[in-house]
């Protein structure tokens, strides 16, 4: 009896403790079921339903690309594509072989594709090939029959109608890459702006992603479309460029290397900006070959690079104008006093030669800028020594910048005591004061300086932005340099003399439409050296010597000379003397413009006739 007991009270116990722990077991269910169903309810409701839908991405249209008056430089076309559904193609060896035979697919292209489809869903498009041509198109969708899982679509892709003319203002787009999403975040779509415009405002013109909703099974197939919202389209972006006058730009640059810019002397508006030779952007946007790419960048002649930003050269006698206002401003000199040019400046013992062997006999400032007499700003450079032409060159915006709102510009080089310091770790010497005079030496500046400084000296004294948009705010008023406009005039005299008076270096490039005239000033600047036997025996012209070994030919101006609106700068890389060949191209230039846009066509075609010395009329200056 007291053995049962014994037992019947262990049993008791083993029983509620077992009881105990099915409660509590119990008890931690309950609760587990409270946190998932009531606690979390939100949370898993959202996970769940994102099982069930499947949320993507949509690329906006990108935004259109015009010229100041609407012409279309960048749009959007259709593009034609063949894509694959695996899962719908019965027979896949047959398939891509024939796709491969109407395509033109190459073998290695083939074998990407069988990876490709192996190692993905096989509900997942695969693009078979873009860009197709029309006759391949339509002959894949004849064979849609045979062909099951085979889907052609019209897509859409970017176009450059101008082509290479402004390749390298409004740029191109490629596939996005690595550095892309480093530099701008997630990007939607496979391409993106690689250089230009189309880069420099790639978040203006990508415009807002849309987004498109649809239902999947567990397998992650698409059952039905919920919801698209297609985003907001790229903002579309009016240039300042005239696409009339680039065209003319363009041409009239053909078969050189070098390039011209046109800009609005108020506005800093550029109407033109060309680069030569140049590269068709339609191209690089599909995208261009290893081999392609390398030979271009190997290239001479430097297709690639935009040499109206990055460029940089000596200014030459492009820069005596600015030598002249360092001696007016500081009453250094009297611009009547002459100075006896008898073609070799003597400087201790050191000759340096005048580009007119003979010299200019006695001559003063406006004389000197009219023939660009070196001998004349040899001397006067000692009398204004480096420090003043430094800082001259800097007021018109030298060594810095312009602000222009394209990637990669160049500063160019202004040199001083301080900076040949630092580059060279040695004193600076008065004979390179010397050949900093005539714009020579360490001196160098872009094509686009060049423009600037140009504007400046025609408006009266104000540092302008240049810009690529239409009435596009600058980051701020023109800068006032703070010359005299009295040695402003004195500079603008020789500039008129130099393109209007017969002794002027680009007296065969004047002009005249209805009373409007050109000032400028043209640039020779050597990349070899004479020696002294060569001078003696006769320099070699630059017809008779390599390419890489001429002479650049500069000029620069602006018009109309009494009212000036619209300024230019053309560098032409060894392309020989400035007034034989960089002055005819300004003066070609600014005659189209001048009728387009800033005066009207002469009245009879004896005004402006095609050889270059007949068109010369005495202007109202010249009559007395």
């Amino acid at each position: 009896m007291a053995l049962f007991e014994n037992e019947s009270g262990l049993f008791s116990r083993r029983l509620f403790a077992l009881g105990g722990m099915q409660a509590s077991l119990f008890a931690l269910l309950a609760g587990r079921l409270q946190y998932l169903q009531i606690s979390k309810s939100d949370d898993y409701a959202t996970l769940a339903e994102a099982n069930r839908v499947n949320i993507s991405e949509l690329s906006p249209a990108r935004g259109l690309i015009t010229d100041r008056d609407g012409v279309l430089l960048a749009d959007n076309d259709r593009k034609l594509l063949v894509e694959l559904v695996p899962e719908q193609v019965k027979e896949l060896d047959r398939t891509l072989a024939e796709l491969q035979e109407h395509l033109g697919l190459t073998t290695g292209r083939v074998r990407e594709l069988r990876r490709r489809i192996k190692r993905g869903p096989s509900f997942k498009v695969v693009t078979i090939a873009e860009d197709v041509d029309w006759d391949a198109f339509a002959a894949i969708n004849l064979r849609l029959p045979f062909l099951p899982g085979v889907a052609p679509r019209v897509g859409e892709k970017r176009v450059y109608p101008e082509g290479a003319k402004l390749a390298h203002v409004v740029g191109y787009v490629g596939d996005k890459t690595a550095a892309d999403l480093r530099r701008m975040g997630r990007i939607v779509g496979d391409t993106v702006g690689r250089s230009g415009v189309e880069r420099e405002f790639e978040r203006d013109l990508r415009g807002r992603a849309g987004v498109r909703h649809v239902e999947v099974n567990a397998r992650g197939r698409t059952v039905r479309e919920l919801e698209t919202n297609p985003g907001r389209p790229g903002q579309n972006i009016a240039l300042s460029i005239d696409v009339a006058l680039q065209r003319k730009v363009s041409a009239r640059l053909a078969g050189h290397s070098g390039s011209a810019v046109v800009m609005d002397i108020e506005t800093g508006e550029l109407l033109a900006m060309a680069s030569v030779p140049s590269f068709d952007p339609n191209d690089f946007s599909r995208g261009v070959d290893t081999r392609t790419w390398e030979k271009m960048l190997a290239a001479e002649r430097k297709p690639l690079l935009n040499k109206a930003i990055r460029g940089q050269y000596s200014p030459g006698s492009t820069f005596k104008m600015l030598v002249a206002l360092a001696a007016l401003e500081d009453d250094l000199v009297n611009p009547d006093d002459e100075i006896d040019c008898s073609g070799v400046y003597d400087f201790s013992g050191e000759l340096y030669h005048c580009w007119r062997t003979e010299g200019h006999g006695a001559t003063n400032m406006v004389q000197a800028i009219e023939q660009s007499c070196d001998t004349y700003f040899y001397d006067l450079a000692l009398k204004v020594g480096i420090n003043r032409i430094e800082s001259m060159a800097r007021r018109f915006g030298f060594g810095v910048p312009t602000g222009i709102n394209l990637m990669g510009e160049k500063s160019g080089t202004v040199p001083g005591r301080d900076w040949k310091r630092a580059n060279y770790d040695t004193g600076w010497r008065s004979g390179e004061t010397v050949i900093t005079g005539i714009g020579q030496g360490y001196l160098l500046t872009t094509p686009l300086q060049l423009a600037v400084m140009t504007a400046a000296l025609a408006n009266g004294g104000k540092l302008v932005t240049p810009t690529l948009v239409r009435n596009q705010e600058t980051s701020g008023e023109a800068v006032r340099i703070g010359v005299s406009p009295k040695n402003l005039s004195i500079v603008q005299r020789g500039m008129y003399r130099a393109v209007n008076k017969p002794d002027g270096t680009a007296y065969a490039s004047s002009l005249l439409i209805e009373g409007q005239r050109m000032s400028g000033k043209t640039g020779t600047v050597q990349v070899r050296r004479i020696s002294m036997t060569e001078r003696e025996e006769g320099v070699i012209p630059n017809s008779k010597l390599d390419w890489h070994l001429r002479d650049h030919a500069l000029f620069v101006g602006y018009v109309p000379h009494n009212a000036p609106r619209y300024a230019i700068s053309v560098v032409i890389e060894h392309g020989g003397g400035g007034g034989q060949v960089a002055a005819p191209m300004a003066r070609d230039i600014m005659v189209d413009l001048l009728r387009s846009r800033g005066g009207t066509a002469p009245s009879s075609p004896q005004a402006a006739p095609s050889s270059p010395q007949a068109s010369v009329s005495p202007a109202p200056e010249e009559r007395s």
